[in-house]
């Protein structure tokens, strides 16, 4: 990633690190276009730039680490003809990612699909298996194989609760931080705090609650949920990122 550090003088010999953020990060990519003739070859440019159109971001996966892809735009992408009229060579251009990082293909709701993920590369412990749906636990741990703390406001996550709750609480004894919802939640009711957003069946009940953000430090972290009555079904639903 590109990073950006942010620093104030300090006395007359130095300056003091006060921040640093991430930017975007740039892929290069270079290929060659090749047709049958001098005809074909304009179609192929066509479709070329139909391939790397963003107006919308798009995904690509390096297959040599397929359980990641890259969220990117492209850059211009110059596309010289050869003199035979049917190759287009040197096309050189970056694909960004605006997100800094990478992300594993699918969620934590589908861990146990081992085609999804890799020891390799992604952080994954071999030592102890990985939860992340409960059933009648209040209590549990969450492991984030990110390269960041995945911060709930930055890239929302979702966390869903199935059962009956009256002040509904869920707390991250690893970052010391709790959410509490101020209004019932009913049997057959679907409850998700989206990042910063609470909603029940689809609506938002963020005026009812505290407002507060549950993020994930990088590796383990304890979970508590209190306030509900009978049985309960909770799921962390988050990508990691690389």
């Amino acid at each position: 990633p590109s990073y950006t550090h942010q620093a104030v003088q300090v006395g007359s010999y130095g300056q003091r690190l006060i921040g640093t953020t991430t930017g975007i990060r740039s892929i290069p990519f270079t290929c060659d276009v090749m047709a049958s003739n001098d005809k074909t070859i304009i179609m192929k440019r066509h479709q070329f730039f139909k391939i790397f159109d963003s107006m919308e971001p798009f995904y690509i996966i390096d297959f040599r680490l397929s359980t990641v892809r890259w969220k990117v735009v492209a850059e211009p992408q110059p596309f010289s003809l050869y003199n035979n009229w049917n190759m287009a060579g040197d096309i050189s251009f970056n694909l960004d990612c605006v997100d800094g990082y990478a992300e594993s293909i699918d969620s934590t709701l589908n861990i146990d699909d081992l085609s999804k993920w890799s020891i390799g590369g992604m952080n994954l412990p071999i030592d102890k298996p990985l939860v992340y749906k409960f059933h009648n636990q209040s209590s549990f741990n969450i492991y984030n194989a990110s390269n960041i703390d995945i911060l709930a406001e930055e890239r929302p996550y979702n966390i869903l609760f199935k059962g009956q709750a009256n002040n509904l609480t869920i707390i991250n004894k690893t970052t010391g931080q709790a959410f509490k919802l101020n209004q019932p939640i009913n049997n057959g009711d679907s409850f998700v705090l989206h990042g910063a957003w609470p909603l029940i069946n689809n609506k938002s009940v963020f005026a009812n609650s505290n407002h507060g953000l549950i993020d994930l430090k990088r590796g383990w972290n304890n979970f508590n949920v209190n306030g509900y009555q009978g049985d309960l079904d909770v799921a962390i639903d988050t990508h990691f990122y690389y």
